[in-house]
């Protein structure tokens, strides 16, 4: 895929996951293992919608999850963290 379509279809993407998990209160619902770390970062107040300034800022929020400081974010990077008192993956 070309670099330059990448990051505007993850944004696009992640938008419409944002919308479809809003509820009436438009507050993402979490999964069974919690809300995914790409919209909590991106959806900097918190009210289940990206906004205009929260697509804009989406690539200084990302660098949040880069835990190894490689410039890219693997999929360990992107995944909720397990429940509570879940065994720990092999």
């Amino acid at each position: 895929m070309n670099k330059s379509y990448a990051f505007p279809l993850l944004i696009l993407g992640l938008s419409t996951i944002a919308l479809r998990a809003a509820d009436e209160d438009r507050r993402p619902r979490p999964g069974p293992r919690g809300p995914s770390p790409l919209l909590l970062v991106l959806d900097a107040d918190k009210d289940g919608v990206l906004s205009a300034d929260e697509i804009a800022n989406a690539a200084t929020a990302l660098k949040a999850l880069d835990a190894n400081g490689d410039g890219q974010l693997d999929r360990s990077e992107m995944m909720p963290p397990p429940p509570a008192g879940a065994p720990a993956a092999p």
